[in-house]
């Protein structure tokens, strides 16, 4: 198993209530440098949008991929039943964690979805932590380190103050659009008035 002593000892830190040190498109370019190129492929294609498993993936990606599959079983499953429908359009094959009921339930009584997302987020992080605890200086512990980035990413993406600019420009984007709308609405020529 090829190990990236250098590579490893030179990340920063990552804690969950920090907003990431790099973006995980620079932090893969400085992995492309110093990883085997079949394991950059490996990184570079882990994302919490396609949990896809290739034969021949790395035990790490496998066991977080398999987890995370069987987490969005168990939340599509306690929305379904909260709302009445069936979930089996909704489910994907994935192991049964007996944890993960709980777990659910928690998270998706934590209040508003931001509360909610964030509570799961905290468990995914925590099971990150668990994995990460068996690996070393190896692409297992690269693995760990891609996906706890790619939740600060996601994390970061939800803060308030970008909300709060996001609701400001679209909100402005909209008034502008009225107010021409407007305009052209009152203009003479809609009244078929002449000057």
């Amino acid at each position: 198993m090829t190990q990236y002593y250098y590579l490893v000892a030179s990340l920063p830190m990552l804690f969950f209530g920090d907003a990431p040190p790099l973006g995980s498109e620079a932090w893969l370019d400085l992995c492309r440098e110093q990883v085997a190129k079949g394991d950059h492929d490996l990184l570079a294609r882990i994302s919490f949008d396609e949990l896809a498993i290739h034969p021949g993936d790395h035990a790490v990606w496998q066991a977080y991929a398999l987890w995370e599959t069987a987490l969005r079983d168990e939340l599509a499953l306690q929305r379904a039943q909260r709302m009445g429908v069936d979930p089996g359009p909704f489910l994907r094959d994935a192991p049964f964690y007996s944890s993960l009921f709980a777990l659910a339930k928690e998270a998706l009584g934590a209040g508003t979805p931001m509360a909610v997302e964030s509570a799961l987020d905290r468990r995914r992080w925590a099971y990150l932590e668990e994995l990460e605890t068996g690996t070393q200086f190896d692409l297992g512990r690269l693995i760990v380190y891609r996906l706890k980035l790619l939740l600060l990413e996601r994390k970061d993406r939800f803060r308030p103050e970008r909300g709060r600019e996001s609701f400001t420009k679209e909100y402005t984007r909209i008034l502008d659009k009225a107010a021409a709308w407007t305009g052209a609405a009152n203009s003479p020529l809609d009244h078929g008035e002449s000057t």
